[in-house]
């Protein structure tokens, strides 16, 4: 598996930068310089040597930090579209790599559920939870730093102090309430600015960039208020052409993996102790496109097709591409963020493992769509996600499997380190369950408060 897993990664890199003396446009090129931070809301440093395109509406300033995958330079308070802690995993590109840094994040959130938006009552099936975080980078040479986090969940339920360290999380999830743990701890090694590779324990993500959501199909680490990781390997190749490639090998335990995983997938077996998820992502922009991503995730030996232990078991694997861009492309004012994601299993459990009613296999299909209407009114945003995800579709940690979701969410970003938001969704299974729950809650609103903070820069 691991020669399988070498091979990709060096397709991958092939395919990504095919010709390293490859020629742009005038008005198209961007020099990409992996020293400065593709932060969420940012993108690649600009040229003032080169010319863009006379139909821009903007100015271009080279101090000026830009929205990812932005042709025209935006000032850095006034358009991060997406959260930051919601688009970046733990590795990102460093922009020091000497000394001691030290950051972190809090947030806060309410959340109250029923079965119908009527039955939503302040005080009643409420909770109030927050997840905080601190982490801790040292710059070891210029070519090798450390990184730790130490992260805890608390809410209303529960708060007891219950310091654990396990390869698996402690519900199907995240952690339990009053749990903390060290979710992070990895060396990271610069053979260039444009390969890396680091291993360890990290926040691994491949999300969609639609502005007042970053939503995924199969990877996106500790999002909302949940903790969970990946413990294992991940390269980083940037090609010259602004492709970059992702080779994650992740270890999984016998009890199952730090990550978001599905049933019937099970990793009992000796062989599933490693996956292996590979993704092409471009962020720069054309035209009105600003996003374009691939990637594939292989699970061998974890899939109980029966549901059944003692039944068969085969490898599982599930295809995504998304997509994300923007209309007008302007630096001020109102603009419209489109984001998609398709996914596809080829292989998947059949109905009755999955627990819907029927005969055969179930269905692999995944999909999502959100649009946005960002700065409406200055710092303030608007958006809708509507998603499907079939019942053999087992990768995403946010769209449950067998469901149909619609969401709206209000996000009010008054600093470009605090972010509050409120949002109300609706649930529903797509096909009818073996075994219906009553009442089950299908309605659930919340309102959550994001702040950054950095106790010592790097």
């Amino acid at each position: 598996m691991i020669h399988r897993a070498v091979s990709i990664a060096v397709l991958a890199c092939c395919l990504a930068n095919p010709s390293a003396a490859e020629e742009v446009e005038a008005g198209e090129a961007l020099a990409v310089d992996s020293d400065e931070e593709l932060e969420a809301g940012e993108a690649l440093a600009v040229d003032p040597d080169e010319e863009l395109e006379a139909t821009e509406d903007c100015a271009v300033d080279a101090d000026e930090e830009l929205e990812a995958g932005e042709e025209c330079a935006v000032d850095f308070d006034e358009e991060l579209d997406e959260v930051e802690i919601d688009v970046e995993g733990s590795i990102g590109d460093v922009e020091e790599r000497r000394g001691i840094g030290v950051n972190g994040d809090l947030r806060i959130g309410y959340v109250s559920v029923g079965d119908e938006f009527r039955d939503v009552t302040l005080g009643e099936a409420d909770i109030l939870r927050a997840r905080w975080r601190i982490r801790s980078t040292l710059g070891i040479t210029d070519n090798l730093r450390g990184v730790i986090r130490l992260a805890g969940v608390c809410s209303t339920e529960s708060c007891d102090p219950d310091f654990v360290f396990q390869p698996e999380i402690t519900t199907p999830t995240s952690l339990k309430d009053g749990q903390i743990t060290i979710d992070t701890l990895f060396l990271h090694w610069f053979q260039s600015d444009r390969f890396d590779i680091a291993v360890g324990r990290m926040e691994t993500k491949a999300v969609a960039r639609g502005g007042v959501y970053s939503k995924s199909l199969d990877r996106n680490n500790s999002n909302n208020l949940r903790i969970n990781w990946t413990d294992g390997i991940q390269a980083t190749f940037k090609a010259r052409n602004g492709w970059e490639s992702h080779m994650i090998v992740q270890y999984n335990s016998e009890d199952g993996p730090g990550s978001v995983s599905r049933v019937p997938l099970d990793f009992s077996s000796s062989k599933s102790r490693a996956s292996y998820f590979f993704g092409l992502e471009n962020l720069q922009s054309t035209r009105m496109l600003i996003q374009r991503g691939f990637d594939i995730t292989y699970m061998p030996s974890s899939l109980l097709v029966d549901g059944q232990a003692a039944g068969p078991v085969e490898d599982y694997w599930g295809l995504v591409v998304r997509a994300a861009s923007r209309w007008p492309v302007r630096a001020e004012g109102w603009r419209i963020r489109l984001s998609s994601e398709v996914g596809y299993a080829p292989n998947t459990p059949t109905k009755t493992a999955s627990g819907i009613i029927g005969t055969g296999k179930a269905d692999g299909l995944a999909w999502n769509i959100t649009a946005s209407v960002m700065d409406f009114v200055p710092n303030h945003s608007i958006g809708i996600n509507f998603a499907m995800t079939e019942a053999g579709w087992l990768l995403s940690p946010q769209y449950s499997d067998n469901e149909r979701l619609m969401e709206i969410r209000y996000m009010w970003r008054p600093t470009n380190r605090l972010t509050l938001d409120i949002r109300g969704r609706w649930r529903d299974d797509l096909r009818r369950r073996i075994i219906d729950v009553p009442g089950r809650d299908r309605f659930d609103f919340y309102a959550r408060a994001t702040w950054s903070f950095e106790l010592k820069k790097q």
